[in-house]
């Protein structure tokens, strides 16, 4: 299996909690973090790798005697500006948050998989354009919704009715077959050693740093 797509996240313990990814057509990854922070603005930190981010917010979060810190590695790769989150971002930055990321026709695509909410929700996939709401399902739909909602439903409608993912019993095979329905649908891309092991630009977009 390529590990240059989005497939690969499927059958990878990208951290403890889980994945908040976003991809964007129209921005850079600069500008996405930017457009993802609370008021304020993105706090620059060290670039890091994806496990130096984690142990960034376990560190500031620990000096600061709070736990709400959210850090974002972002970077571009083949014409996709993309934000990483790390820290404290389950519930906060997903599913289907937006709040303005897509607006002045940006397109923003997000994968988000919380698997530490004891309700076990599926992945999910949301994409937004010009700052509204265009489609999204969850990533495992036989005891779940299988809803696709949003106006632009049948943007993926028929590649994911093809692909079998409403009737799959199993939830690793629907989250690998939805996440290539993606990677062929809209062309995402962010690859296995970028994600992990590269040291990227990072900021924080909530908590800050101690005083």
């Amino acid at each position: 299996m390529s590990s240059g797509g989005i497939t690969w996240i499927a059958d990878e313990d990208t951290s403890l909690l889980g994945y908040c990814i976003k991809l964007t057509q129209g921005l850079t990854g600069e500008q996405l973090a930017a457009r993802l922070a609370g008021p304020g603005g993105p706090v620059p930190v060290q670039a890091a790798t994806g496990p130096q981010a984690e142990a960034l917010i376990d560190g500031l979060d620990a000096e600061r005697g709070d736990a709400d810190s959210i850090a974002v590695r972002y970077g571009d790769h083949t014409g996709l500006g993309f934000a990483i989150a790390y820290g404290h971002w389950p519930s906060v930055l997903g599913p289907a948050y937006h709040d303005g990321t897509s607006r002045n026709g940006a397109h923003v695509f997000e994968l988000y998989y919380e698997k530490q909410n004891p309700k076990v929700p599926p992945p999910a996939f949301a994409y937004f354009h010009d700052d509204r709401y265009v489609c999204g399902f969850g990533m495992y739909m036989r005891t779940w919704s299988q809803e696709i909602t949003g106006p632009g439903a049948d943007v993926v409608r028929a590649e994911i009715v093809a692909a079998g993912i409403p009737e799959e019993r199993e939830r690793d095979t629907a989250h690998r077959a939805s996440l290539a329905v993606l990677e062929q649908r809209f062309e995402l891309a962010l690859p296995r050693d970028l994600f992990l092991d590269a040291s990227l630009p990072t900021a924080l977009v909530r908590g800050r740093q101690p005083r």
